[in-house]
């Protein structure tokens, strides 16, 4: 219209509630506050109505020349035909002026008719253009949050943005929703979000964890019953007994339970998708929202709901996963003494063990409570529970569940009946894996054995054998490795499961006598014979396959079977799900992407949802190996910390080593040298200690080195060197360890030539770095001053490349102290003052100061002079507005 000068007419058509009136004022005042003459946009009253603003036009566009004019009229659908014919005649009269046309009208089926409104309209299409404006569709995403929150005065919960999408989602049924619950007192603000009153204790069941929609408040179920009721008599059968189905449904469940021919369907699923009830998928149907599936369900009386889902478990039975869905039917209506119902339940949680745990579980101890204590066929549902709730996650309730099982069964007297023999074994079986996984290995050592003697001189059940075998280790138990070489000396007397425990314990052997390239061989032997796929083992080979390519420098190798375990882990929805990021941890502290390796740390000790506990060791060294990299000491402190108070390590454990290693490595990054002395003389005292840990990093036997040299230990350095020595000499097919023996070596010889060979042989980026910091130190004894700055240089790039904030910082030292210089620091926006006001450096003086750290210490460890830690000191009480070391231990604290 601006370009042209002449009219232009916008129609826009929308559902009572959509907001077309609002969307008119908008415009409205958009065009007001652009220049524009407006009509028609005053308040409801008799002047806003379609009559008078078509009038208030006729009267006053004539006279206003080629003032640019907008016109708003709002519920065109209430204009009589007179008004509609003069509104015509007055856009085509005026279609030479520039005057936009604003025309809404309400559709829908309780819409009033509209013919007049339609015939006007085709008439004025044939004069002049006339743009339809997309219908307003239903408000959701981030508009019906933000429309929700607006009238809650927080962000809503899932649940309740649920409820707010299942009622047409316009605005005004929204607003309308959320009034009416906050008046019923339905609302509650907890932890900053608005969500449904939690539901009363001891309340009617939700199912007993089968899967069902959650009740709902009564003014929503009103509301959309109120538009149920507004459904065709065969639609809304339709949708009931869709409901009992549960959601998603196949039409020929549906078709069947109606007793109808499919071809009746589709009026019905027509119009209930129409009215955005339901959703179609590839093969199935479900309902839109779990809200409208549960006022629908509710609709339905309690006694026929019991015969529907008898009828429909009948009707699902004979189809695939058949007993799986008639089983989740039955649960909900089957009581004690139904035998038939109970088998049909407790061979559906079997079949769900691997796809579904926590349905699994469910049904499983739902079906328990209609039993007597002490049954074979309790004692067998109650085996199916603990492997279920081991699988999902829930390992506590694995291991009281066991216990209170076995206990009863122990209550009928001994010997056990030979029926329960092998229920009862492998009860305490699951219990010992359960135990494991939560980190408990004396405790799981201890119920395997039980298991094992149960079945003494039979068939021993694989999960116990397994269980044995790993918690034995765990404990310290060396003839853990040798019954891991019997069973696979006799492979016809075990299962493949069986063996593949096997393996990955003799594995690890392999790998604490220094053997590494047969360790990970034999770890890749676990890996093919290992049946996941059908099996689904709670105890991975590939887990430990994957931290042994990680330490050996074969990235994409690692990375591969991380993948492998997380296709298997997803296929089965077991509780490993959560072992991914412990795995991808590792891993990505290797490759030198800290942040990355903080994240899936953080997941892999349970900040965010299900973790594994057995594994957490390996994350809380994650975390602590990424503070010391950044030199955020105080931080790394307190994860070795945490992993000491919670997770006791002994010579035995499979992170025993590396935590030695941060320990040491800690102590001398507090510039502590004689405490790091101390600790490796301690490591160095150890049978076999020392080679484990040059095993954890690739870096640590030239850091020994040099932490010996500095301490003018030649023992110390004798002893790396040959511990080294040794390790290459078993490993000449795995460049890693070559490569950090050679390092090594060439540190303590001073051989600046064997150490850059070194340096071209390491993979790993953090010991490629360190090797060009340790070649220039070697060339710079030589005299060769501008090769070794040029190595500094690489090195310092390299670190900060990786984050590595403390090494960069020692390495930038080295070289001012040649009189080099270079800026690493850049210029960014901040506060005046509090903790954002801070430099980079002044927040890392200010958490070294608050843990306890002297001016001195401070300077040591950010190599740089204790003058310039006293500069920043007054800078940072400045900003944070305090005057002493004790108000920022208080701040920091």
């Amino acid at each position: 219209m601006a370009s042209t000068g002449r009219s232009t007419v916008l129609v826009m058509g929308a559902v009572p509630g959509a907001g077309k009136t609002r969307l008119l004022r908008e415009a409205a005042s958009l065009a007001e506050g652009d220049g524009f003459m407006v009509l028609g946009a005053a308040p409801a009253g008799p002047d806003s109505t379609p009559g008078a603003v078509i009038e208030a036009a006729r009267a006053r566009l004539p006279g206003a020349g080629s003032t640019r004019t907008t016109v708003v009229i709002d519920d065109l659908h209430l204009a009589g035909l007179p008004a509609l014919t003069t509104l015509n005649d007055l856009i085509v009269a005026l279609r030479g002026r520039p005057i936009l046309w604003l025309l809404t009208f309400t559709t829908g089926r309780d819409a009033p008719p509209r013919e007049h409104l339609r015939t006007s309209l085709a008439g004025l299409r044939t004069s002049l253009p006339v743009e339809h404006v997309r219908e307003l569709g239903p408000i959701e995403g981030d508009a019906l949050a933000r429309l929700v929150a607006d009238h809650t005065g927080a962000t809503p919960d899932p649940a309740l943005l649920a409820l707010a999408e299942s009622v047409n989602a316009t605005p005004r049924s929204v607003i309308e929703l959320i009034r009416g619950l906050a008046e019923d007192d339905d609302l509650c603000l907890i932890d900053g979000t608005s969500r449904l009153q939690p539901a009363p204790p001891g309340g009617p069941s939700a199912g007993w964890g089968i899967p069902v929609p959650a009740p709902v408040p009564k003014r929503f179920s009103a509301t959309v019953q109120q538009d149920l009721r507004t459904l065709s008599d065969p639609t809304l059968k339709a949708l009931r007994l869709a409901a009992v189905l549960g959601s998603p449904f196949a039409p020929e469940d549906l078709s069947a339970l109606l007793g109808e021919a499919p071809v009746g369907l589709l009026a019905a699923v027509d119009e209930a998708v129409d009215r955005g009830l339901l959703v179609c998928g590839e093969r199935d149907l479900a309902f839109r929202t779990e809200p409208i599936w549960r006022v629908l369900l509710d609709s339905v009386p309690p006694p026929v709901l019991a015969l529907l889902r008898r009828q429909a478990a009948k009707i699902l039975l004979p189809r695939p996963e058949g007993v799986e869905r008639a089983a989740l039917q039955l649960v909900h209506v089957t009581q004690p003494g139904n035998t038939d119902e109970l088998r049909i339940i407790a061979e559906g949680s079997r079949k769900l063990l691997l796809a579904d745990p926590s349905t699994a579980a469910s049904l499983a101890t739902r079906s328990m409570e209609l039993l007597d204590p002490g049954t074979p066929e309790r004692v067998r549902l109650a085996r199916t529970a603990v492997e279920a709730l081991t699988r999902a996650g829930r390992l506590d309730h694995a291991i009281a569940l066991a216990k209170d099982t076995v206990d009863e069964t122990a209550r009928l007297g001994a010997p056990l009946p030979p029926e329960l023999v092998e229920d009862v074994a492998a009860l305490r079986a699951s219990m010992s894996t359960a135990l494991l996984l939560l980190g408990n290995a004396p405790l799981a050592r201890r119920a395997a054995g039980d298991a094992l003697a149960l079945q003494h001189g039979g068939s021993q059940h694989r999960e116990a054998i397994v269980a044995h075998l790993a918690s034995s280790y765990l404990t310290g138990d060396v003839t853990a490795v040798q019954r891991a070489h019997q069973i696979l000396g006799a492979p016809d007397r075990h299962t493949g499961a069986v063996q593949v425990g096997a393996m990955t314990f003799q594995a690890f052997g392999q790998w604490r006598a220094g053997d590494v390239g047969e360790a990970v061989a034999t770890l890749r032997r676990a890996v093919a014979l290992d049946r996941a796929d059908d099996e689904a083992p709670i105890l991975d080979p590939r887990w430990f396959l994957t931290f042994t390519l990680a330490r050996t420098d074969e990235y994409e190798q690692a990375a591969a079977v991380i993948r492998s375990s997380a296709a298997i882990a997803s296929k089965h929805g077991t509780l490993t799900t959560a072992v991914p990021a412990v795995l991808r941890a590792q891993l990505n502290l290797a490759q030198g992407r800290l942040d990355e390796a903080e994240d899936d740390a953080k997941l892999g000790v349970g900040t965010d949802g299900p973790y594994v506990p057995m594994l957490a060791p390996q994350a809380w060294l994650v975390l602590a190996s990424v503070a010391l990299r950044r030199g955020a000491l105080t931080q790394a402190e307190e994860h070795i910390t945490t992993l000491e108070k919670d997770f006791p390590q002994h010579a035995s454990s499979p992170w025993w080593g590396a935590r030695l290693l941060l320990n040491a490595q800690l102590a001398e990054a507090q510039a502590d040298q004689q405490a790091a002395t101390e600790m490796l003389a301690e490591i160095g005292a150890q049978n076999g200690a020392l080679r484990e840990v040059v095993l954890e990093d690739p870096t640590a036997a030239a850091w020994w080195v040099r932490c010996a040299l500095a301490a003018e230990r030649p023992d110390l350095v004798s002893a790396v060197i040959e511990a080294t020595e040794h390790l290459r000499g078993r490993n000449q097919c795995v460049p890693s360890v070559v490569a950090m023996a050679m390092h090594a070596r060439a540190l303590a010889e001073g051989d600046a030539e064997a150490l850059d060979r070194a340096g071209r042989l390491h993979r790993n980026p953090w010991a490629q770095a360190t090797a060009a910091e340790d070649h220039a130190g070697l060339l710079l004894d030589r005299g060769e001053h501008e090769a070794a700055i040029s190595e500094f240089d690489r090195a310092m790039s390299a670190f900060g490349a990786l984050g590595g904030e403390r090494d960069a910082a020692r390495v930038r030292a080295r070289l001012r102290g040649l009189g080099v210089r270079r800026r690493h620091w850049t210029h960014a926006k901040r506060p005046v003052s509090g903790w954002e006001s801070l430099t980079k450096t002044e927040r890392k003086v200010a958490e070294l100061v608050a843990g306890g750290l002297t001016n001195q210490q401070a300077a040591r460890h950010l190599f740089i002079s204790p003058h310039t830690v006293g500069f920043h000191l007054r800078q940072i009480y400045r900003k944070l507005g305090i005057r002493s070391r004790t108000a920022l231990i208080r701040l920091r604290a």
